[in-house]
């Protein structure tokens, strides 16, 4: 079979775009995890001083890190007057205000997967798995995505699954709690 080297530039521009796509994501769980993009949409346009001193941060690194946010297109910059800005319609996805829709959440799970790629590797040669306790903040990012997805959606969509369960649990049935009763995490 030819070589085909169209097929070969639009796969070297798609990996490129996975690389740009990957330290968007790092970027964008750095600033959930600094609490800058929450910051940044209760603000107007502003210079990465007045943001950083807001959210409590170093001024250099707010500076870098929206650098990358504005090449990425996440935030809108103005270089002319020096000031950076979340836009509405990315904070609606980004933020904690964002609830369910907070699509920052799920990006720390690339530095989570990230710290485990040499057990990863290892498992290859060996084929006995990665266990949990490898997965630095694991139970953590999933804490944090559950809370804005299960726990948020359970009384009004999840309890009422079983027919009367709410009534039942106001009224003070007895539930079992698995990780009281045997000290072991589900699905550990």
């Amino acid at each position: 079979m030819p070589f085909d080297q169209s097929r070969s530039d639009a796969f070297a521009e798609r990996m490129v775009g996975v690389m740009n796509s990957v330290g968007i994501a790092l970027m964008t769980s750095l600033g959930h995890r600094t609490r800058l993009l929450d910051t940044m949409a209760e603000m107007p346009a502003s210079p990465s001083a007045e943001i950083a001193a807001r959210a409590g941060l170093s001024e250099r690194y707010v500076r870098e890190w929206m650098g990358a946010m504005a090449t990425g297109g996440v935030i809108d910059i103005d270089a002319a007057a020096g000031k950076y800005h979340l836009p509405p319609e990315h904070a609606a996805w980004l933020t904690r205000a964002a609830a369910a829709n907070n699509i920052a959440t799920a990006t720390q799970w690339v530095s989570v997967l990230g710290k485990v790629e040499d057990d990863v590797l290892d498992a290859f040669t060996h084929g006995r798995g990665v266990p949990y306790s490898a997965y630095h903040r694991f139970h953590e990012v999933m804490a944090e995505e559950s809370g804005q997805s299960v726990v948020a959606a359970l009384l009004d969509h999840i309890l009422p699954i079983v027919p009367g369960l709410i009534e039942r649990l106001h009224s003070g049935i007895d539930v079992l709690n698995f990780y009281f009763v045997t000290g072991k995490r589900t699905g550990a």
